[in-house]
């Protein structure tokens, strides 16, 4: 065990809540579309951190709730981003022994892939349900998200090691 497990280990449920939370009310902000596509994408970034490192709290039935608010918030179709989400979720799940052993450059890369997998399946099931293609500026939220997961990483480290003293 690292001394990260044993610190998430300890982590309360009320960091976990407020944490997804503030990741989905930062999703739902609603912003201009040059500018939405520029970036990442929070609440997806927060479930996969704490899928990652609290897989018995965080898991694919709580992946599709999350999803399912995200649908709801933006007006999206309905399971879109919980189709998306979970098949991301599931990723994770599977690798997780590994990426706990991983440096955080190669976790990015795994998360990188993982969100490019949920991005891929948003634009099949916009261009199904409108017959339009969403366009290319999607693509660069999995980018932004993977640069930006070795902060995450850090600050929610920070924010375990601060509760635990």
């Amino acid at each position: 065990m690292t001394e990260v497990d044993s610190l998430h280990r300890h982590t309360k449920k009320r960091l976990i809540i407020l944490s997804l939370v503030i990741a989905l009310f930062l999703d739902l902000i609603p912003f201009p579309q040059p500018l939405a596509g520029w970036l990442p994408a929070f609440t997806a970034m927060m479930t996969l951190y704490w899928s990652l490192h609290r897989p018995q709290n965080i898991g694919i039935g709580m992946a599709f709730v999350l999803g399912l608010l995200i649908d709801v918030g933006i007006g999206t179709p309905f399971g879109q981003h919980a189709l998306g989400l979970m098949a991301a979720v599931y990723l994770i799940e599977q690798n997780r022994h590994q990426m706990l052993g991983y440096s955080y450059a190669y976790q990015a890369l795994t998360i990188f892939g993982c969100l490019m997998l949920m991005t891929l399946i948003l634009v099949v099931v916009h261009f199904f349900s409108t017959h339009q293609f969403s366009g290319w500026n999607l693509f660069v939220s999995p980018f932004i998200s993977a640069l930006l997961w070795p902060l995450l990483s850090k600050f929610m480290l920070y924010l375990a090691y601060s509760r635990r003293l």
